[in-house]
């Protein structure tokens, strides 16, 4: 999952760049140090990385709670 981390910030960074032009310049300005602060906070090497299951679909969502044994109702 780590080697995506990289690739996965290019393209949100190439994204922003095209959505700034589309916003207000506050808005921007906003959206950008946030960016800022989140990408400055990578992974230290001896951090696992975590994610998180799609549970889009109902079997998915009850296999994931079944491995849990936890019951969403």
């Amino acid at each position: 999952m780590r080697e995506y981390i990289g690739a996965n910030l290019t393209v949100i960074r190439k994204y922003l760049k095209k959505r700034k032009k589309f916003t207000s310049k506050l808005n921007s300005d906003s959206i950008m140090e946030e960016f800022r602060e989140w990408s400055k906070d990578s992974l230290p090497e001896t951090e696992s990385v975590w994610t998180l299951p799609d549970l889009t679909r109902d079997e998915r969502l009850k296999n994931f709670c079944r491995s849990i044994k936890k019951e969403i109702r």
